[in-house]
């Protein structure tokens, strides 16, 4: 902000303070700051609609508007405005419980100085930037500007709402690139990114701008299309996506050539759940693959064929505990600054006596969809923490071990007593227990989460915030909770270099994670280019491909005596 010319709204209904704070603000040396003054609410609502202003210094006791009516009157009309709360020395709760409905900050009026307002003006400028930087990171896709799968979902519950009063019928459309794999094995994963970027513009072409297009990840998109009369307009422009994605793209100064294959799944008046929408457009877009690829297909009931395999590895999976199918990899974790590891990550995997291992992608829905995941969860939490006693009794150095908790898990009632009877069966030190969690479960239930991860806390275990970013991603919520860590996903680590939107956000979490005393880990670090620009965001830790694939309990001990007992660092793969 060197140098900046700073636009200040002062709504204060007391005149004599005005020259006050014109006082305080001239003094900056870093910014020159142009202050208005209005004494009523409606009198900064009128000026608003007329003028931008960077910041606002908001009195809560106006002649029109008290307490917190004056501060949505202003989030209302101008939602982007950073705002500083004033208030009296007798009414700093007021103030704290503006700062907690979405005000940047607040002083106590006869308590400022000239330093403290520009330092209040200057963060809550600097906060409101990245308060909007994450709310469009938990709505969009970086890489493609196209809504996530959050944004997707309010979307489509939005459209069946809409069609249950207007009579017409929503369309739609799972899609995904055929042999994208193959693009990043031979190209890269630059170029792969490449292609989804060109794929979103071309779907862009081939629909209205009413319609909305979502990237749920990978190279996996949807399609909402509403306002269908009739089933051949979804076909018709399912058949130009097709037309249009089987030209060739220019990706590394080559022509290649990609196709696209579509599932459509129809939704008239209150005929399906959003899920069950969901659930029969991926079956469409199953069948779609197993006819050749390059095509769309409709869905049909017959499709529902598909259930009957699910149900057989449902089967299968319930099975598995009981038949000790279940292991757990572990993959390191390594202390940037010193290059060092100091600890694992316990991942589930299956190995299926007909399909061989199975990654946690191809059965941990259905563990969550069943309830399976219970029993699961307990397992892999009991298993990782005799693990551990066995690598301390085997002579190694002590290192952490982080378990992921499913929601399921969390909200089991016997959760802190599951997690304190495994502690004491197995000796763990609690100290070196991660328990790892995702921002979804912090929505709901706030009082009680809290209550739970402080009773887990109170077990001097560790809680880690995962994949920061991909939830929703408020800063309101990390200072009521007990985290001692968040882990930055590897969706926003991955183009860290490739851009610069993703690289100030992550430098921004890193920023804030500190200033609140926690420490970060990226997750998915896969290329040395990575590494330095991690470094140089002060980035606490790291795990990723560039450090190790997960590795079995034996390899891991192989690890273990190839690092500890020579004393040695850990040094990356090489490229």
């Amino acid at each position: 902000m060197n140098n900046e010319l700073i636009k200040v709204l002062l709504l204060e209904d007391n005149q004599v303070d005005l020259p006050l704070v014109h006082e305080m603000l001239s003094e900056s040396r870093r910014e020159k700051f142009v202050l208005r003054y209005v004494d009523r609410l409606q009198h900064a609502l009128d000026l608003l609609i007329k003028e931008q202003f960077d910041v606002m210094l908001l009195d809560l006791q106006l002649p029109d508007a008290y307490g917190l009516s004056a501060l949505i009157g202003v989030q209302t009309l101008a939602p982007n405005l950073p705002i500083v709360v004033r208030s009296e020395v007798n009414d700093e709760q007021l103030a704290i419980d503006a700062v907690h409905s979405g005000a940047q900050d607040y002083i106590v009026r006869g308590e400022e100085s000239s330093p403290l307002l520009i330092k209040a003006l200057r963060y809550a400028i600097e906060r409101k930037r990245s308060e909007q930087s994450l709310a469009y990171l938990a709505h969009y896709d970086p890489l493609t500007d196209l809504p996530n799968r959050e944004l997707f979902r309010e979307r489509l519950n939005r459209a069946q709402e809409r069609t249950k009063r207007s009579g017409y019928m929503v369309a739609l459309m799972f899609l995904d690139l055929d042999h994208f794999k193959d693009i990043n094995d031979t190209l890269g994963h630059d170029a792969g990114d490449q292609l989804l970027k060109f794929a979103a513009q071309r779907l862009k072409h081939c629909v209205r701008t009413e319609d909305t297009i979502a990237r749920l990840g990978g190279d996996e998109f949807t399609i909402i299309l509403e306002q269908i009369e009739h089933k051949k307009d979804a076909a018709n422009i399912a058949q130009k996506i097709v037309d249009e994605m089987s030209q060739s793209f220019l990706l590394n100064d080559k022509d290649v050539f990609v196709t696209m294959s579509i599932g459509i799944a129809i939704y008239k008046e209150g005929d399906q759940t959003s899920e069950e929408l969901i659930k029969h457009a991926d079956m469409a877009l199953y069948a779609a693959k197993a006819k050749g690829r390059s095509n769309y297909q409709f869905f049909e009931a017959k499709m529902n064929t598909l259930i009957t395999q699910r149900m057989a590895m449902v089967k299968n999976l319930k099975l598995a505990l009981e038949r000790n199918e279940f292991v757990l990899h572990y993959q390191p974790q390594v202390d940037l600054s010193i290059n060092q590891l100091v600890g694992v990550e316990a991942l589930l995997r299956w190995q299926h006596p007909e399909m061989g291992l199975l990654q946690p992608n191809n059965f941990i829905p259905l563990l969550e969809e069943t309830g399976l995941i219970i029993p699961v969860g307990e397992w892999v939490l009991h298993t990782a923490c005799q693990q551990c006693r066995l690598w301390r009794e085997a002579g190694f150095p002590r290192v952490r071990i982080s378990v992921n908790l499913s929601a399921k898990q969390f909200r089991q009632l016997q959760l802190v007593n599951t997690v304190k009877k495994t502690l004491d069966e197995t000796g763990m030190d609690p100290e070196h227990l991660h328990l790892e969690v995702t921002e979804s479960l912090l929505l709901s239930n706030v009082a009680e989460t809290i209550s739970i991860l402080n009773e887990l806390n109170d077990l001097g275990v560790h809680i880690s915030l995962d994949d920061f970013g991909t939830g929703y991603s408020s800063l309101n919520y990390l200072h009521r909770y007990p985290f001692a860590s968040l882990k930055i996903d590897q969706s926003f680590v991955k183009s860290i270099t490739r851009n610069s939107k993703s690289a100030a956000i992550i430098s921004a979490i890193i920023s804030l994670a500190h200033n609140l005393g926690l420490k970060v880990v990226a997750e998915g670090v896969e290329y040395h280019e990575q590494l330095p620009a991690l470094l140089n965001m002060k980035c606490d830790e790291a795990q990723g491909y560039i450090f190790g694939v997960p590795l079995s309990s034996a390899t891991c001990e192989t690890m273990f005596k190839n690092i500890f007992n020579q004393n040695s660092k850990f040094y990356v793969r090489k490229p």
